[in-house]
């Protein structure tokens, strides 16, 4: 068995542990971490947005990309489970569609890795992979041998690149990463947690503070905590609490820490006034909508 056969078939396990979202998201990273490798003269037409499921979702900034999108689609998808999975293929289809971000920017070249065949296992590094297999049955003793050996080739390989271990697990990272993308993933929801937790408990909280507090809990991920990343948990925190609140509520507790968290203000500087006219402002994004007669059709009037 080959060396991305090897390497596919423990990325693909390892995703089958993970939730769908989880999975998405590590799909994704490497997708993204891959795109130029796996598309070489075709990785600038088009980018990846990202994952649902086993769909790609792709955008472009070439007027020309659809039609190539609509007769490349197919190969597009053999190369990416190609390279990423070969034993069970992990996307089934590309589609268009729009990203509201800025293109990402991909990785454009990657070192050219020694052939699997140059690495050389040292004789105690060939009796551990022996020790590994010595209850197996005489049948399939050689198939997974050659399969382990492989596997210790590779990650040799990697270790003479500067690959490192994960700062959380035993799997390697690049030289520039201290974290595997399966625990990226993992740290990066960690964090939005923590952000969000600071807004649950006080929703006035500047976001240079936030920021500090955050960096200090996850020194590793300074890079991860932009003030974007905290306007963006802030945002799915009042989307979600609003999904609770009814039209016309403007008491309840929950009501209040709405509107808290939308003006970002301290609970004694809140009046009734501000509820209202906060809520009113919001009243689309409440769980039902008000009443008809409150819509306002302002282009009709005279």
């Amino acid at each position: 068995m080959s060396e991305p056969e090897i390497l596919g078939t423990v990325f693909q396990k390892s995703l089958l542990k993970l939730n769908p979202e989880l999975r998405d998201k590590i799909l994704y990273q490497e997708i993204f971490n891959c795109w130029y490798e796996i598309f070489q003269t075709f990785a600038d037409k088009f980018f990846p947005v990202k994952v649902e499921g086993k769909i790609l979702i792709v955008d472009s900034n070439d007027n020309s990309f659809k039609d190539m999108l609509k007769f490349g689609a197919p190969d597009f998808v053999k190369k990416i489970n190609d390279k990423i999975s070969p034993d069970e293929p992990i996307i089934s289809e590309i589609k268009l569609g729009k990203s509201f971000d800025k293109p990402p920017r991909l990785i454009k070249k990657i070192q050219t890795p020694k052939k699997i065949d140059e690495i050389k296992l040292t004789p105690a590094e060939i009796s551990t992979g022996e020790r590994k297999i010595a209850a197996v049955p005489e049948d399939r003793k050689k198939f997974l041998l050659e399969t382990i050996l492989s596997y210790q080739k590779a990650e040799k390989r990697k270790i003479q690149g500067g690959w490192h271990k994960c700062k959380c697990c035993n799997l390697l990272c690049p030289p520039n990463e201290i974290l595997c993308n399966i625990c990226l993933v993992k740290e990066r929801e960690k964090l939005k947690g923590a952000i969000r937790k600071i807004f649950i408990d006080a929703p006035e909280t500047p976001f240079r503070e936030i920021q500090q507090k955050i960096i200090q809990e996850f020194p590793h991920l300074q890079k991860e905590c932009t003030l974007e990343k905290i306007e963006s948990a802030r945002m799915d925190l009042i989307l979600q609490r609003a999904q609770k609140i009814s039209y016309g509520d403007t008491t309840s507790d929950a009501a209040t820490f709405l509107v808290r968290l939308i003006r970002q203000l301290p609970a004694e500087k809140l009046t009734d006034e501000i509820i209202k006219r906060t809520l009113k402002e919001f009243k689309f994004n409440l769980a039902d909508l008000p009443p008809f007669k409150e819509y306002k059709f302002s282009k009709f009037k005279k």
